[in-house]
C-alpha cells in the first residue's frame, strides 16, 4: 500500500477536526517513504487551521514549500494502520520510525497555524503549558 488517493482519503477521515485559527495557514504534509527517498512523487496536505485549503496531491521534488509546517514520512505499515485505526497509533508509529516527522517551522509559527497541538499529540514536543 502506498499513499495514493484512496489511502489518503481513509487517513484524512481519521485526522482530528479542523479548528479555524487566526494565524497564517501551514500544512502538515504527508508523503510515502518511497516518494520521500526518491525526492519526487506526491505529497498530501492537511491544513489544521483552514477548512478551505486543498488537500492534495501536490508535486514533491525534495524541497519544502514555505507553507509546509510539518512533514510526516510514512511507510506502508503506518499508512495502513492510521487509515484503519486512526491517529491514536501515530505517536507509537513515530517512536518505531514507521512515521518520520520533520518539523519545518518555528514553534510560534506552528502554534499560530494550529499545528503545534497536533505535534504535541504525536508526543514529538513537550507541552506548551
Amino acid at each position: 500500500m502506498s499513499l495514493d488517493e484512496e489511502s489518503w482519503l481513509q487517513l484524512l477521515e481519521r485526522l482530528p477536526e479542523v479548528e479555524e485559527v487566526g494565524g497564517p495557514p501551514l500544512a502538515v504534509a504527508f508523503i510515502g517513504s518511497e516518494d520521500f527517498a526518491a525526492k519526487r512523487g506526491q505529497a498530501w496536505l492537511w491544513w489544521p487551521g483552514s477548512r478551505a485549503r486543498a488537500t492534495g496531491p501536490v508535486a514533491f521534488d525534495g524541497r519544502y514549500p514555505a507553507d509546509w509546517g510539518l512533514l510526516l514520512v510514512m511507510n506502508d505499515t503506518a499508512i495502513a494502520r492510521v487509515g484503519a485505526g486512526g491517529t491514536a497509533c501515530m505517536a507509537h508509529l513515530a517512536r518505531l520510525l514507521d512515521i518520520k516527522p520533520f518539523v519545518l517551522r518555528q514553534r510560534d509559527e506552528l502554534d499560530e497555524s494550529g499545528i503545534l497541538d497536533f505535534i504535541e499529540s504525536l508526543e514529538l514536543a513537550t507541552p506548551k503549558h
